[in-house]
């Protein structure tokens, strides 16, 4: 037996997922050992290309051109106060912490009357912790230590949750709700990590393959191994082990403990599909942190794939649509609410959304209705927003706010004389009640009209919509790209994601009971039930024009 060779054979490493660990020893709660599973995000981020593009791409997308708000123009010392509190710094940071972790923590300062608040500013999510929930399943207070692996020297302090308290600082924590997560949120991401992981590994595999002369690996004969005891191989082992394996020293070697007459040599090992292994694993991997993603198109992040969709404009665009739409509003949406929940707590009432990438400054400016002062210079999309109402009518009641329905439908014609009469009442109107239509639908319009509809957040008379089908409101959009058409039916054209909304509201003092559950939400037909002689509306009134036959176009794109 001691004449027999013996040889041993070390892998590579394997990948073993780290764990969450919920770590309640302290009156605290961590996201594993020292808060660690926030640094292990942060070195995917760093280390898999694939995953740090989609990351950044998202970032960029969702802050797009900057915060603004729909009602600016009632509440502009509201605004100014925001613009105060909130530097886009402090928001940027908030959006990336919310991409990376699926986590984000705002740090609430009071003014110094400790009534008012005095501004929001960003914590790094990495350093915040939980404390223990009590029992009401509240969570009273937040830790803070600029490093949970040296607790000694950087001591965690205790800051109450928002809301809570009458100190100077509170700390507010945003996390989406995750079955089964009681005090973090995992990414959302979280299956696709190992596949950032492996996506790292192949990167340093390739680099090391390359210095190390394009081998994968060696067979290492140690001569008279044979009269090595087992604890001095195995030390030998330990020490080679150190030193030649991982993905950085590309591969494996086998060590071959022969005879007192052998010589020590070292012979590479050669694989000659590697190129096509090393191919598989790369594809493989970035589909997968495409996927955990929930990325639409590769084509959106500048990686070019072999599917044949996205390589045109028309696809890109749906492709971007879509992505927004299921990916990046719903992020923007639960970061705008944790903003607006902490104003709303201090008086001040905005309803905020992010401009789209594509707001000018005259659109900004637009905004915050500060327009040219000579009527003259006024465009017909000027005039027609004029024309509208404010949501806050002073003798009324707003009693609801519906899809128009579609009983049955109206032969709608354009009014032959394209007049409109501002604050006029409209042939819809009731004795008790008034009928207006609101422009609804998504929040980051990307053309002028749509954008200019919304941040404006009048309401109007059917008359007056259907009199701008004669005006030039929306150039370009009409049939065989005319100026005019019917804006009542097609809103801001093809593949428009706006429609119209119908608004009732109840006189002040009328003889319906206002006060009664019923006028709290109250239907069209029980408007009609009660006296209002509401007039149906032709269906395409209500339905985005993306969602008509071709999208709304004349023909089929």
């Amino acid at each position: 037996m001691e004449n027999k060779n013996e040889i041993r054979l070390i892998q590579l490493n394997n990948y073993v997922r780290p764990k969450v660990e919920e770590n309640k020893s302290k009156n605290w709660v961590l996201n594993g050992r020292y808060n660690s599973f926030y640094q292990y995000l942060i070195d995917r981020y760093n280390g898999s290309p694939t995953n740090s593009a989609i990351i950044n791409s998202y970032i960029d997308m969702i802050y797009a051109g900057g915060l603004s708000a729909y009602n600016s123009n009632t509440n502009t010392s509201d605004w100014v106060k925001l613009n105060v509190i909130l530097k886009s710094v402090d928001l940027r940071k908030v959006i990336s912490d919310f991409v990376l972790f699926n986590e984000f923590s705002w740090q609430v300062i009071k003014a110094k009357n400790k009534k008012d608040l005095g501004s929001l500013k960003h914590l790094p999510k990495e350093r915040v912790a939980p404390s223990l929930e009590n029992n009401d399943e509240e969570i009273e207070f937040y830790w803070y230590s600029r490093n949970w692996k040296d607790i000694n020297k950087y001591k965690p302090l205790s800051f109450p949750a928002f809301g809570t308290s009458k100190d100077e600082i509170e700390i507010y924590n945003g996390k989406p709700y995750k079955a089964g997560k009681t005090y973090f949120a995992d990414p959302d991401y979280l299956a696709g990590l190992p596949y950032c992981e492996m996506e790292e590994e192949i990167s340093n595999y390739y680099i090391n393959h390359i210095k190390n002369g394009l081998s994968f690996g060696y067979i290492i004969n140690i001569p008279d191994g044979n009269s090595l005891s087992p604890e001095e191989k195995d030390e030998l082992e330990t020490k080679i082990k150190s030193k030649l394996t991982g993905s950085s020293n590309a591969g494996k070697f086998v060590l071959s403990f022969n005879g007192r007459d052998a010589e020590i040599t070292i012979t590479p090992l050669q694989v000659n599909d590697a190129h096509k292994q090393w191919e598989y694993l790369t594809s493989e991997s970035r589909q997968q942190i495409m996927t955990s993603h929930r990325v639409v198109s590769p084509m959106l992040f500048g990686i070019k794939d072999n599917t044949g969709f996205g390589n045109n404009a028309d696809e890109l665009n749906v492709s971007r649509e879509q992505l927004i739409k299921f990916v990046i509003e719903p992020k923007q949406r639960f970061i705008l609410d944790s903003i607006e929940e902490i104003l709303q707590h201090y008086g001040i009432n905005l309803s905020l959304y992010f401009n789209p990438t594509n707001v000018t400054q005259q659109t900004t400016q637009l905004n915050s209705h500060v327009c040219c002062s000579d009527e003259k210079k006024k465009t017909d999309l000027d005039l027609f927003i004029d024309l509208g109402e404010s949501e806050d009518l002073e003798n009324y009641d707003l009693i609801d706010e519906i899809e128009v329905d579609y009983d049955e439908e109206e032969n709608l014609q354009l009014a032959s004389t394209g007049t409109a009469i501002p604050n006029a009442k409209s042939s819809q109107d009731g004795e008790d009640f008034i009928v207006r239509y609101k422009y609804v639908g998504s929040p980051n319009p990307e053309r002028e009209f749509c954008q200019r509809m919304m941040s404006a957040g009048k309401i109007y008379r059917k008359e007056d919509i259907i009199a701008m089908g004669s005006k030039s409101v929306n150039a370009g959009w009409g049939a065989n790209g005319a100026n005019t058409y019917s804006i009542w039916l097609y809103k801001g054209g093809g593949d428009c994601h706006h429609k119209w909304n119908r608004v009732i509201y109840l006189k002040k003092g009328a003889k319906v009971d206002i006060n009664s559950p019923l006028s709290e939400i109250i239907s069209t037909s029980e408007a009609r039930r009660r006296g209002m002689k509401l007039e149906t509306n032709d269906t395409l009134v209500s339905v985005e024009p993306r969602n008509m036959t071709n999208n709304g176009f004349l023909k089929a794109r």
